[in-house]
């Protein structure tokens, strides 16, 4: 009985520590499968471009508002992600000179709707930034649209990004550190 007992908390074990949810670009190296997606996409002339280090990933750049020009992006690799489970995100980071947001798609197809959550401007000092689910806002083709994340679509989370977040030109720098789910 002892044994079944055993072996069952360790099975509950292994399945709880295999369902934890976290992008560490230091030391698990996560920000390697991440890319820069410019808006030289639609013709645009902004650069942005990454550094790993043992403990973050550096995202910085220029934005151009030159031919239809106005943003850099730095997005995870497309993996089905079931968020349902959890009720906000956590991401510690730093930025300075632009404010930036956070993405969650839902679709490969760029025309169909997302959500982004602003992260505001720390002047280069590290936050913890708790972001819950309903604070994030669709957009769709760059336009607000109504609604919060509804749970059948956190269960189909395709992409998480980073991307910058005003309309003008201007250099941008943000550090990112680990981004979790609680």
């Amino acid at each position: 009985m002892k044994r079944i007992l055993l072996v069952s908390l360790l099975i509950f074990a292994q399945v709880t520590i295999a369902q934890k949810l976290k992008v560490d670009f230091g030391s698990d190296l996560d920000g390697e499968r991440w890319q820069i997606i410019n808006d030289g996409v639609m013709g645009g002339l902004s650069k942005g471009k990454t550094f790993m280090f043992d403990d973050c990933v550096v995202f910085s750049g220029t934005v151009s508002l030159r031919n239809n020009g106005g943003f850099s992006s730095y997005k995870g690799p497309f993996k089905k992600m079931d968020l349902s489970k959890y009720t906000k995100i956590v991401v510690k980071y730093r930025s300075k000179g632009y404010a930036m947001a956070m993405t969650m798609e839902m679709d490969k197809r760029w025309f169909l709707p997302y959500y982004k959550r602003d992260l505001p401007n720390t002047d280069w000092k590290w936050v913890k930034q708790e972001i819950l689910f309903s604070e994030f806002i669709k957009y769709s083709v760059g336009r607000k649209k109504p609604g919060a994340p509804t749970e059948e679509e956190l269960t189909n989370i395709l992409r998480l990004g980073f991307v910058t977040n005003e309309k003008r030109a201007g250099d941008f720098k943000m550090e990112i550190d680990y981004i979790d789910f609680k």
